[in-house]
C-alpha cells in the first residue's frame, strides 16, 4: 500500500495523461451553465435594455436596481429560482453519468482518447453511478435532519439562557464544522465506491458502497489526505483568484462612459476568460482528486480488470 503523498502524486500524473477527461467535464457543465443563466440574463437586458444602469451594473451588484426589478417582475424571479432549481437536479445526474468516462479513462491510459469510447464507459457504469447518488442524496438527507437539524435544536436549547455569548456562538460553530465534514465524509465514501465499481470489484452499487464505507474507515488518515490535497488545490484556485484580479481596474474600465467603446467587451472578454481557466483549473483538480483515490485504492488490490470483465462480473 501505497503513502498518501505517494498516491496524490501519482494522481496528478494520471491527470496529466487523462487530461481529455477533463475537458469533458468542463465541456459538459459550461454547457448547464449557459443553459441556467440564458434566462435571467435575457430577463435582466429585456429590464434595464441599453439604459444607464446596465452599464452601471456591470461594475457591481444594485440593490435599489433588484428591488424595482423584483417589484415589478416577482413572478418572473419564482421562474428563475425554479429553473435553477430544476438545472441542479439535472446537473446531479449528468455528473454521476460522467463519473463513468473519467474514471474508466483511468484504466485506458495505454490507449488513444476517443470520445466515443468515454461515451460507451459512461453507459456501461451509469445505471449503478445513478444509483450511488440516490445513495449520496439519502446521506446527505441524514446528515442534515439528524446532525444540523436534529443536533442543531439541541445546541439551541442547551445554550438559550446561556449569558456568554462566545461560548454559544463556538458550540452553534461547532455544529456546523460537524455538518460539513459529514458531507465530506459522504463525498468521500461515494467516490471510492464510484472507484471500486471501475476498477472491477464491486458488482453491485450497494456492495460497492458498503465496502467503500469499510475502506474509508480502516484507513481513514490517509484516505482523507488523498481526498483533501487535490481538493484544496480548488479552493485555492478560487482565492488567488480573488486576490490577483485587478478588480478596481475592471471596475474603472466599465464604469467610465469617455472610454472607447471597444475597453467594455475586451474587458469582459478578459475577464470571461479569466473566469473559465479558474473553472477548468476547478475541474482539473476534481479529476486529480479521483486520479489519487484510483491510485491509493489500487495500490491495496490487485490490478484492474478490464471494463469487458467487469461488465461480465456486474452481469452475473
Amino acid at each position: 500500500m501505497v503513502s498518501a503523498w505517494k498516491a496524490v502524486r501519482q494522481g496528478f500524473k494520471l491527470v496529466r495523461r487523462a487530461r481529455s477527461a477533463v475537458w469533458v467535464l468542463f465541456a459538459a457543465n459550461m454547457l448547464l451553465a449557459i443553459v441556467a443563466g440564458l434566462p435571467i440574463y435575457q430577463g435582466i437586458l429585456n429590464f434595464t435594455s441599453h439604459s444607464m444602469m446596465s452599464r452601471n451594473l456591470l461594475t457591481g451588484f444594485s440593490v435599489d436596481w433588484f428591488t424595482d426589478f423584483a417589484f415589478n417582475n416577482g413572478a418572473a424571479l419564482e421562474q428563475y429560482a425554479q429553473f435553477i432549481m430544476v438545472m441542479g437536479l439535472i446537473a446531479m445526474p449528468v455528473n454521476a453519468f460522467l463519473a463513468g468516462g473519467v474514471l474508466g479513462r483511468f484504466q485506458r491510459l495505454q490507449e488513444r482518447s476517443r470520445l466515443g469510447t468515454f461515451f460507451r464507459d459512461c453507459g456501461r457504469y451509469a445505471w449503478r453511478m445513478l444509483w450511488l447518488m440516490l445513495v449520496a442524496l439519502a446521506c446527505y438527507w441524514v446528515v442534515f435532519r439528524f446532525v444540523n437539524a436534529g443536533l442543531g435544536k439541541l445546541v439551541d436549547h442547551v445554550t438559550l439562557y446561556w449569558m456568554n455569548d462566545r461560548t454559544a456562538f463556538v458550540a452553534h460553530l461547532a455544529v456546523g464544522v460537524l455538518v460539513l465534514l459529514s458531507l465530506a465524509f459522504v463525498n468521500m465514501v461515494i467516490e471510492f465506491a464510484q472507484i471500486r465499481i471501475v476498477y472491477g470489484e464491486g458488482s453491485g452499487f450497494v456492495e460497492s458502497f458498503l465496502a467503500s464505507l469499510g475502506f474509508c474507515i480502516g484507513r481513514l488518515p490517509r484516505a482523507i489526505a488523498v481526498y483533501v490535497i487535490p481538493s484544496l488545490g480548488g479552493l485555492a484556485l478560487l482565492v488567488i483568484y480573488r486576490l490577483v484580479t485587478p478588480w478596481h481596474l475592471i471596475h474603472a474600465a466599465l464604469g467610465d462612459s469617455s472610454r472607447a467603446s471597444y475597453e467594455a467587451p475586451l474587458v469582459l472578454a478578459l475577464l470571461f476568460i479569466g473566469q473559465q481557466l479558474v473553472m477548468f483549473g476547478r475541474y482539473w483538480f476534481r479529476v486529480a482528486t479521483w486520479a489519487s483515490e484510483w491510485s491509493f485504492f489500487a495500490s491495496t488490490r490487485s490490478p484492474a480488470k478490464s471494463p469487458n470483465e467487469s461488465g461480465e462480473r456486474a452481469a452475473a
